[in-house]
């Protein structure tokens, strides 16, 4: 990230700090373009271009033409709060361009395709607002949360339709970070974190998703069930640790690692090899959630 300093100037009772050149011309701005100050709780200031997408009066209803990059130009539009999207083209849409479309829109909460024809799409987004970059991590561990809970009741369906649930997340997430880390723009109602929060935030749920991805497949018998009834406790203990911002039972739950893949690793010992690999995934849990302990 470059750096830039400038001294603060007074003009008629007002204080003034120049812009640089290169950011004014890189968004093409002029004397009279609007610009978006955040005032953060730990006394520093960013200042964004403002997105045209701030504006209120967003179109009832978007037309975009085909194109090779449609799909991700239809990602953009919902996130930015666009409710319906209209896609049209002089000639069949490509059958694999049709279906990332589909993948897209699907990993989008409450947005669905409404309109399928050969050559138009209709996308619409049903009350999709714009969610805080907070609620989304924790709405992440509580996904994960439900998938080790559905693992003991064996709940195959809600294991699948949470995973599926957690990918939307994540993917909304990385969103909202990486707009913000390349435009300093924030995408969502959150405007107090800084570039360094940023990136914990998102090595953060990486983890999650990666506890996502070992549980999706994940099924338990007797021989394994305390082992994993231990690993989900250590994975709720971090979430809490991290809600309620409590360093103590983070700082517990980091130094805990060691002592449950101790205990692993003596389990690997006297199990038949499919139950070995259910408790390697559930050590691998482990080293998550000490990562995640780190973050806190």
């Amino acid at each position: 990230m470059e750096r830039v300093f400038r001294k603060l100037q007074k003009i008629s009772g007002s204080y003034f700090v120049s812009l640089p050149k290169k950011w004014v011309e890189n968004f093409n701005l002029s004397s009279k373009s609007p610009v978006s100050i955040n005032i953060r709780t730990d006394g520093s200031l960013t200042i964004s271009p403002k997105h045209e997408q701030e504006d209120s009066n967003l179109r009832e209803e978007l037309t975009l033409h085909f194109s090779p990059y449609i799909a991700r130009e239809i990602v953009k539009h919902c996130l930015s709060g666009q409710t319906n999207i209209v896609v049209i083209s002089d000639k069949e849409i490509d059958k694999d361009l049709r279906s990332e479309i589909r993948w897209l829109v699907n990993g989008l909460p409450n947005t669905e395709i409404i309109d399928d024809q050969k050559q138009r799409l209709v996308i619409q987004n049903f009350g999709y607002k714009k969610i805080p970059t907070k609620k989304l991590i924790q709405r992440l561990l509580y996904l994960v949360a439900d998938m080790l809970e559905d693992i003991l009741e064996d709940r195959v369906d809600d294991l699948k339709y949470n995973f599926s649930q957690l990918k939307k997340f994540y993917f909304i997430l990385v969103t909202h970070i990486r707009t913000y880390l390349r435009t300093g723009i924030y995408v969502s109602e959150d405007t107090d974190f800084t570039p360094l929060e940023a990136m914990d935030y998102r090595m953060f749920c990486e983890k999650i998703e990666d506890i996502g991805k070992i549980l999706r497949d994940m099924r338990i018998n007797e021989k394994v069930r305390d082992f994993f009834l231990e690993i989900n406790q250590y994975f709720n203990d971090v979430m809490n640790a991290y809600l309620k911002k409590d360093y103590v039972l983070a700082h517990k739950a980091w130094l805990l690692k060691n002592e449950l893949v101790d205990k692993g690793n003596s389990l690997v010992s006297e199990l038949d090899y499919e139950d070995r690999d259910k408790i390697k995934d559930l050590m691998r849990i482990a080293d998550k959630c000490k990562d995640m302990a780190a973050f806190i």
